[in-house]
């Protein structure tokens, strides 16, 4: 009888850079957008955490910033306007072996979205959320946000914004 012989290979996870990451759709946001710098940052981030792009996930609401799961290699979903948090949890839950990020802008996250701030730090669930606050609404162009500064002006309130962020 022949005798068998295990090989037992180890190999090291291949280190992936930001442009890994990226996928092949191009931003559409205004030039001079900070949505610009999240999206590097975010990829650098993704880089040196070396996440796996199969086991990552990007969450989204509505706006401008909401375009993030396009422009990146991971499983994506883009959901309802101001409920990031709920469907982010949703996803850990149902499988804690993911990485998610949540992402989305100032009108998701402070407007219909702030009611599940509380609840999402109470449930201390392992997720990232990443704000972009850019203190307008720029994908209806031009709408005061929740934290638009006292007399900002805009088409939406010409004589300036009458609240106080």
């Amino acid at each position: 009888m022949a005798e068998t012989q295990t090989i037992s290979i180890q190999t090291q996870p291949v280190q992936r850079q930001p442009k890994d990451y990226r996928s092949h759709l191009e931003p559409i946001w205004c030039p001079g957008c900070g949505d610009y710098g999240v999206l590097n940052a975010l990829l650098k981030a993704m880089s040196q955490l070396n996440l796996d792009p199969d086991r990552t996930v990007l969450v989204s609401g509505i706006g401008c910033s909401s375009r993030m799961p396009g422009f990146v290699v991971t499983y994506g979903f883009h959901g309802v306007h101001g409920r990031i948090l709920p469907v982010a949890t949703g996803m850990k839950l149902a499988n804690p072996e993911l990485t998610v990020i949540g992402v989305g802008g100032d009108g998701d996250a402070y407007a219909i979205g702030m009611e599940h701030f509380p609840h999402a730090a109470r449930r201390n669930i392992d997720i990232t959320y990443i704000v972009m606050n850019n203190q307008i609404y720029g994908l209806t162009k031009g709408q005061t946000s929740p934290t638009s500064s006292h007399g900002f002006v805009t088409k939406t309130t010409p004589f300036g914004n009458v609240e106080a962020c």
